[in-house]
């Protein structure tokens, strides 16, 4: 043996920038295989449609943000984005899978697969994987099991969560555990938003919070937001022109350009080069109040920050609500609110989030490996359960019901 590594065979990672929660998660997890040797490559479905339905979905971010109701409603239908695509678009791209001989695959959104079927009619040898960052089965895959109940025949399917037996299975890592902030170190701040579209009942329960003196960190989606400040509040904000299916400079898919809101000032959009601007934010705070989407979750996890449960978004999202609540990792808002705000049961909540990390093996790792040949498929996980015996963030709240939460 010459000690040499052997040669990887590239990944192409398909993602989605419908929303963040399929699009941060693909970047993040493609650094970190990139990290440790296993090379990726990233590809947005968006990028592959036309211009107006591409400015259809613009318009859709917009309206969604606006009312709840509406994206709601939206979630409840059965989408085929087949028609959508621009053909001479999708042609290019199978062209150049097919030149550079493209035979791996992790698919995170649904609409992908009716053109990777079209590929695999070309390279016969292509094996795919597709890898489901709910615990419920979101939009995108559900409208494909609506037209196709069959669909993952033929596929492995890989799973962060168990959302049936209640257990975390393979953690989508966003940092090592070493750098996690220590719950006691950080400032007593709250972080308020809406998740990659600023979409939710999240600035419902702003006033209530000020009113009880709680200090904030919010997340502004469009430039009027950023203006509705208290004293002592940090408002930040995703670059406005940016667009998740436009790749940089250099033809690469990146994270969202985020940067802090001060008024009078001209605000500084940067973005990361191994996680996205909002988790340094969630890293260093008390607690998220938020919906319970996909990326929230990941960072909830990835900072060990207890995550305060809005309304969810879909059905999807009240299976992310329960797997959530039963492993202790957090609680509905209403349920904090009922008890007074308690402060107690978020210390505990942050050291069961950092000890699920500590004990359930990376998906980044174990998928490198799997790659490599070196480890059985991604069927099972060591993670946390419900047959843990892991008490519940809402039953710990109950326990501090009168104990008096902070102010």
């Amino acid at each position: 043996m010459d000690g040499t590594k052997p040669h990887r065979e590239l990944l192409t990672v398909l993602g989605s920038g419908f929303g963040l929660g399929l699009y941060i998660p693909g970047l993040l997890l493609a650094g970190r295989l990139n990290a440790i040797g296993q090379p990726t490559a990233v590809e947005v479905f968006e990028s592959l449609m036309t211009e107006e339905r591409q400015s259809g979905i613009l318009r859709s971010r917009k309206a969604y943000h606006r009312s709840f109701p509406v994206a709601q409603m939206a979630a409840r239908r059965p989408l085929d984005l087949s028609s959508s695509l621009d053909e001479g678009r999708a042609a290019e791209l199978l062209d150049t899978w097919e030149r550079e001989n493209r035979r791996r695959f992790l698919v995170l959104s649904g609409h992908w697969l009716p053109l990777l079927e079209r590929y695999r009619l070309r390279q016969p040898e292509t094996k795919a994987d597709l890898l489901y960052v709910d615990a419920g089965l979101p939009p995108s895959w559900e409208s494909l099991r609506h037209y196709r109940p069959d669909y993952a025949e033929g596929y492995t399917e890989v799973r962060l969560y168990d959302g049936e037996r209640i257990k975390l299975l393979h953690p989508l890592r966003v940092t090592e555990d070493a750098s996690i902030v220590p719950y006691e170190a950080r400032e007593p701040r709250y972080l308020v938003h809406g998740g990659g579209w600023g979409m939710g009942t999240y600035r419902q329960v702003i006033p209530e919070l000020r009113a009880r003196g709680f200090l904030l960190d919010l997340v502004a989606y469009e430039p009027e937001e950023a203006a509705d400040t208290e004293p002592g509040e940090r408002v930040y904000m995703i670059d406005p022109t940016w667009v998740p299916w436009r790749p940089d400079e250099s033809g690469c898919y990146g994270f969202p350009p985020f940067g802090r809101v001060d008024a009078g000032t001209e605000t500084e959009f940067r973005r990361g080069t191994e996680r996205h601007g909002l988790f340094e934010v969630t890293a260093q705070a008390r607690a998220v109040i938020g919906k319970p989407g996909a990326g929230t979750m990941i960072d909830s996890l990835g900072a060990a920050t207890p995550l305060l449960m809005l309304e969810p978004f879909g059905e999807h999202e009240k299976v992310n609500a329960h797997v959530w609540e039963t492993l202790g990792f957090g609680i509905p808002y209403a349920a904090w609110k009922e008890a007074g705000f308690p402060e107690a049961p978020l210390a505990d909540m942050h050291e069961r989030l950092r000890e699920a990390l500590r004990t359930t093996p990376d998906l980044a790792e174990i998928y490198a490996k799997q790659l490599a040949g070196e480890t059985p498929d991604l069927l099972e996980g060591q993670g946390p359960s419900t047959d843990a015996g892991i008490a519940t963030g809402l039953e710990t709240v109950r326990k501090t019901e009168g104990s008096g939460g902070r102010r």
